[in-house]
């Protein structure tokens, strides 16, 4: 879907009555502002439509992961994705069970890291979050920007003075660079995974001159885009320092919340069971924050709300919406077509928001088989989670996955990728001499790492030593290639 396709609903919606009531509350400093009766995908039209307008940084924050990275994907199709950040917890499963993912506190640190970054007038930044994530404390500002490290092409750094910057902040020294918080070192090319990135960097050295910076593939290890400078972000969560609420960290923040007192009865539900199981409970609060501190470091913050549930803070302001959900069909496409005839005739119009054209061509060879050709599909190139009806724009959104019944996949920008076909952390166990099985090439023993040229582009490769005849002879693969390798005693 290219970006001119994007405005369209938010321009369908652009003259709504309710919009120019919130841009009103919005404008009010300090106000609570329930949003009544508004129901499915309306939340993420009516809020990107506002956000369009205002600017500033705005926090969701949903009943749950899930329901938070729907949210998440709505946004990436109404607004500009790349200033739509994803802010999970930073442990697998729970922080009761004190697993660290390093994906979570990958995402984490993404989104503090473009908290701390100046927004010009008129510019926007959406977090998209859940309890769980909410109640884990975060590092202040000051430590965060005292322990990044920031490089840019042309800077003089000595590869040690940098290598002893990273050692000092936790990163450890590997072969091959898989995971966030590692470094590598081959001559000139100075490999290390931030934690704000979910992609690896490539510093290019001459001499103590940082020649290029690029981010690089994982699992090839190939160099892809150019960057003019780089932030190097250690894992925060280890750090000494004040730990303090995501809402003390972000400053100036709007806040959305589907039911603000569920989510904050989840926020004390979650420390009252860490602190169960805690050696130390007087560490609590280094870890989670309260329903208390939450509602202090949120004062004086602009909040809108589904529900009108926080008796803390009552709404003062109230914008009346007449939404209703996209009824079901249960795959009756007949009843379908019928639904939308109807809607002609009481003068509503309405869309199916879809990026599959074969879906929308299938209904209108459906609709026209069972003698119901009137009912017109209005196509929107669009994917929201959840459709909507808006009575005072007379305006139906369907999208096509609920018609068809069908299961919607969210996806999450930030996650690190690694290509099945090879693993670099087994690649990274590998010492001169280890017995190597290529898929192609048959088995041959591990003879170091060398860099070669490959379209103009520099990048590693692995030399294996063959034996054919008791003649040894080398091959030099690039790790792109690999298709299957093993180590072994022979």
């Amino acid at each position: 879907m290219g970006p001119g396709n994007k405005p369209n609903i938010l321009q369908l919606i652009a003259g709504a009555e309710p919009l120019g009531a919130m841009r009103r509350a919005y404008d009010s400093a300090g106000r609570t502002v329930l949003l009544r009766d508004m129901v499915g995908g309306a939340l993420s039209v009516y809020a990107a439509a506002l956000i369009a307008r205002t600017g500033g940084t705005h926090v969701f924050v949903a009943e749950d992961r899930d329901a938070a990275a729907y949210l998440l994907n709505d946004f990436y199709a109404l607004l500009d994705e790349k200033q739509v950040y994803f802010f999970p917890g930073s442990y697998k499963r729970s922080i009761v069970y004190g697993t660290e993912d390093a994906q979570g506190v990958v995402q984490r640190t993404a989104a503090l890291s473009a908290l701390r970054r100046e927004m010009a007038a008129g510019e926007y930044r959406i977090i998209c979050t859940y309890p769980e994530a909410l109640a884990e404390r975060v590092t202040d500002p000051d430590s965060m920007r005292r322990e990044t490290v920031r490089v840019k092409v042309g800077d003089r750094l000595a590869i040690g003075e940098l290598e002893e910057l990273l050692a000092d902040s936790g990163f450890t020294k590997v072969d091959f660079v898989y995971e966030p918080g590692q470094y590598s070192l081959r001559g000139g090319i100075f490999d290390v995974f931030s934690f704000s990135e979910s992609k690896p960097y490539r510093l290019d050295f001459f001499g103590e001159e940082v020649d290029s910076i690029r981010r690089f593939e994982i699992s090839s290890q190939l160099s892809a885009d150019r960057l003019n400078e780089v932030e190097i972000v250690p894992n925060l969560n280890g750090f000494a320092g004040d730990r303090i609420s995501l809402p003390a960290f972000a400053g100036e923040v709007i806040y959305w919340f589907f039911d603000p007192d569920y989510v904050l009865r989840r926020v004390n539900d979650l420390r009252r069971k860490v602190l169960g199981e805690m050696e130390e409970p007087a560490e609590i609060d280094t870890h989670l924050v309260s329903r208390k501190v939450l509602l202090q470091d949120m004062a004086g913050m602009r909040l809108f709300e589904l529900r009108d549930s926080l008796k803390e803070r009552p709404a003062d302001a109230t914008v009346a919406f007449r939404t209703a959900p996209q009824p079901k069909f249960n795959k009756n496409f007949e009843l379908l077509a019928d639904d939308i005839i109807s809607n002609g005739q009481r003068g509503y119009k309405t869309y199916i928001l879809s990026e599959n054209r074969a879906q929308l061509e299938r209904l209108e060879n459906i609709f026209y088989q069972s003698g119901r050709k009137e009912a017109q599909i209005n196509p929107l190139p669009i994917t929201l989670h959840e459709g909507f009806i808006d009575h005072d724009l007379k305006l139906c959104f369907y999208t096509d996955h609920q018609i068809f019944d069908r299961y919607q996949r969210y996806r999450i920008n930030g996650e690190i990728k690694r290509d099945e076909q090879m693993t670099v952390a087994e690649l990274n166990q590998l010492r001169m001499g280890d017995y190597v099985v290529h898929i192609d090439h048959g088995v041959g023993r591990f003879g170091g790492l060398v860099k070669i040229n490959e379209n103009g582009k520099v990048h590693e490769a692995i030399k294996l030593i063959y034996k054919d005849n008791d003649v040894l002879f080398v091959h030099v693969h690039a790790l792109h290639r690999i298709s299957r390798y093993k180590s072994g005693e022979g």
